[in-house]
């Protein structure tokens, strides 16, 4: 008699998962390896869709796709993988997905199974058997252990959001934990906490430490482009990150409905993602944006933030008359660094009026305490105001922002779609020439 052994070279934490992996995947339902599935993949790639059976028009054959690639998942989990059911199993719903998806730009197809014991049967074969019929649909297969192999490259916190934290390291996570004792002072004092780690990691405990005494509501919602390598050097790139975060987002305030939601937002991303994320939100949702401080590795407000400052912040450039003519208009915000007129003028040289948002010194730390975002949220919103005031038929405003990620995600609160036109929002280069390129735009639908 053969004793299992366990895989070599793992660590405590990631060991005690595998083990919790290979029991729920032994014992638990098809329902639970289906939502195992859909846990892993939507960390691992943002952009992936749940489907849910719905009427009589069932889940068409797709338990989750990746809509963009064209990509179908079915996910099997029986209490034994005979080859015979398994070959049924596989003609049917793939034989369904080319009937519904087909028109939808069904590209690949992939059969996810569960092998709670023993070898599986020989699916790659059956499925090379099927090409023949299908012959524009690429056919692939991922087994149980291979969906580990993802979960083990998640990060150790998304994992513990899946499996749950190892006994005595509870508290180094964000779980959803708690007693009907404290349910209702948890939602009182509880942020849905956001996590926008695009460009860096982002430590979740000093989040946590800068939420209190406010408390996380469950896991932290992970929002970030959900392909290695993300540079965001092409248009493709923005406007799938967009369409990622929306997804997410929408996903999000959808759920937590019923709580009358609050979000904490710990964004660590290009200004452009930034802002369409406030946009997302939109000022209908409550959201607290958090400042990273470099300098004391914190997301807290300094201890002797002065919260009762007169700020000064001012916006230049609005005409006195109003402009009956169509026109575009240049924004620039002038908060953490100076933005050039010239090279707003460079990056969109359809508008042809410039106006500025700007404080007396613009660097990296202006944004030391909550009143100073307050005041530039409130400037923010005026001056838009203000643009649909005096361009009654402005068609686009293009924004060149040099801000903290906070004021970036207030800039995006501000924009309403059903009043105010088009935002473009620039990513900028000091090596590129122009500087400023076009990353995406604020409006409806994005």
């Amino acid at each position: 008699m053969t004793t299992p052994t366990a895989p070599n070279g793992y660590d405590p934490i990631t060991l005690v998962h595998w083990l919790w992996w290979k029991l729920r995947c032994h014992e638990g339902s098809a329902e639970d390896f289906q939502k195992l599935f859909e846990n892993v993949i939507k960390r691992a790639h943002p952009e992936f869709m749940q489907i849910r059976p719905y009427g009589n028009i069932g889940d068409r054959k797709c338990d989750g796709l990746f809509f963009e690639d064209g990509v179908v998942f079915q996910v099997y989990s029986p209490d034994e993988l005979k080859q015979a059911e398994v070959q049924a199993k596989i003609e049917e719903d793939l034989a369904g997905a080319v009937d519904h998806w087909r028109d939808r730009g069904l590209k690949r197809w992939v059969f996810v199974y569960n092998c709670r014991r023993g070898l599986p049967p020989d699916i790659p074969a059956t499925l090379k058997a099927q090409h023949g019929k299908y012959p524009g649909v690429e056919l692939d297969h991922l087994s149980s252990d291979a969906l580990w192999e993802k979960a083990r490259g998640l990060t150790l916190q998304q994992r513990c959001e899946i499996l749950g934290a190892p006994f005595g390291y509870e508290h180094l996570f964000l779980l959803p934990d708690g007693t009907a004792g404290d349910a209702v002072d948890k939602i009182r004092r509880g942020h849905f906490v956001v996590v926008h780690d695009v460009m860096s990691p982002i430590n979740l405990q000093a989040a946590v430490t800068a939420l209190a005494p406010d408390v996380p509501l469950g896991p932290a919602l992970h929002v970030r482009p959900g392909r290695a390598g993300w540079m965001g050097e092409h248009p493709e790139e923005w406007k799938a990150a967009a369409t990622q975060q929306r997804l997410i987002v929408q996903e999000a305030i959808e759920k937590s409905r019923d709580l009358l939601p609050r979000f904490a937002v710990f964004s660590l991303a290009p200004i452009p993602l930034a802002a369409h994320l406030g946009f997302l939100f939109s000022d209908r949702v409550e959201v607290r944006a958090f400042q990273y401080d470099r300098d004391r590795s914190e997301w807290s407000w300094p201890s002797d933030a002065d919260e009762h400052e007169d700020v000064q912040i001012d916006t230049s450039g609005v005409p006195d008359d109003v402009v009956t003519q169509p026109c575009e208009v240049g924004l620039r915000l002038s908060i953490s660094a100076r933005v050039s007129e010239s090279d707003a003028r460079a990056g969109a040289p359809d508008a042809t009026h410039h106006i500025e948002i700007h404080v007396p010194s613009p660097n990296k730390m202006w944004l030391s305490s909550t009143a100073r975002l307050r005041a530039a949220a409130k400037q923010v919103r005026d001056t838009l105001a203000a643009i649909r005031d005096r361009f009654p038929e402005c068609t686009r405003v293009h924004v060149f922002a040099a801000v903290p990620t906070p004021i970036a995600i207030a800039l995006g609160q501000a924009v309403n779609p059903r009043m105010d036109p088009s935002v473009a929002l620039y990513e900028y280069a000091r090596q590129r020439s122009p500087r400023y390129r076009f990353a995406l735009a604020l409006e409806e639908g994005a």
